[in-house]
């Protein structure tokens, strides 16, 4: 991992992106730093989705700019995109797609050096390695997901709702992959409803509400006395 601790990994500045004559994403302005886990959050329609993507270089913007790992997110180099870990919300995954075969394409696409077979293990599919995405449950689905993501080793991270649908042992496996991501310098941007979720990885949050930001802040200063993230979301999303 050649990133800083601490450096900055991902610069939005006034984003803004639009549906027709609607405005979802009214000029937000964020960063996340290298070791850091920053939670994007909202209610639903808040934005968060349509801001991932566009970090993710999926969705087309309207303006302003996005800066990730120091490159133009619209025109990333592919030795920038390499470094970057996606796990959509929807899976985007082919439903033929198998899971071995298909970690190990998304390793050598990389090339980073990501081990398949250790990132199967990690995400606990090995007993469903020659499955397809459709014979896949939901929390198998999502493992799968996650599995594609590492497949960069990556630098940043972006996961859209990464433990829906997991049970309590697929939750843990999640925060303990967050957690060896960011202690090893990885930024994790994360979107998540899940807001005790949050609460226990997050290291700064960022809320969105009707497409603008309204709290900026490291973790503890939202919690501060005892507060919970559900209850301070609630109170600037009304």
């Amino acid at each position: 991992m050649s990133a800083v601790r601490n450096a900055v990994a991902l610069d939005v500045q006034s984003l803004t992106v639009r549906y027709g004559d609607v405005t979802a994403v009214d000029s937000v302005s964020f960063v996340a730093h290298h070791g850091q886990v920053t939670a994007v959050l909202g209610r639903n329609g808040a934005g968060k989705t349509s801001v991932i993507e566009a970090c993710e270089g999926l969705r087309r913007t309207h303006g302003g700019s996005i800066a990730l790992l120091g490159a133009d997110a619209r025109h990333l180099p592919g030795e920038v995109r390499a470094k970057v870990g996606v796990m959509l919300q929807d899976g985007g995954i082919a439903p033929a797609a198998r899971v071995r075969s298909t970690v190990r394409h998304y390793c050598a696409l990389h090339g980073r050096g990501a081990d398949a077979d250790q990132l199967i293990a990690l995400v606990g599919l090995q007993h469903r390695e020659t499955s397809s995405w459709r014979r896949l449950s939901g929390g198998e689905r999502q493992r799968f997901s996650l599995a594609l993501a590492l497949a960069a080793q990556p630098e940043i991270a972006f996961l859209d709702e990464p433990t829906a649908g997991l049970d309590l042992d697929g939750r843990e496996m999640v925060r303990t992959i967050i957690s060896n991501l960011v202690m090893g310098g990885a930024s994790v941007v994360l979107a998540t409803h899940d807001l005790d979720e949050a609460e226990r990885v997050a290291d700064r949050v960022v809320v969105l509400h009707r497409g603008r930001v309204v709290v900026d802040d490291l973790l503890v200063n939202v919690c501060s006395g005892g507060r919970r993230l559900e209850d301070a979301v609630r109170e600037v999303t009304r």
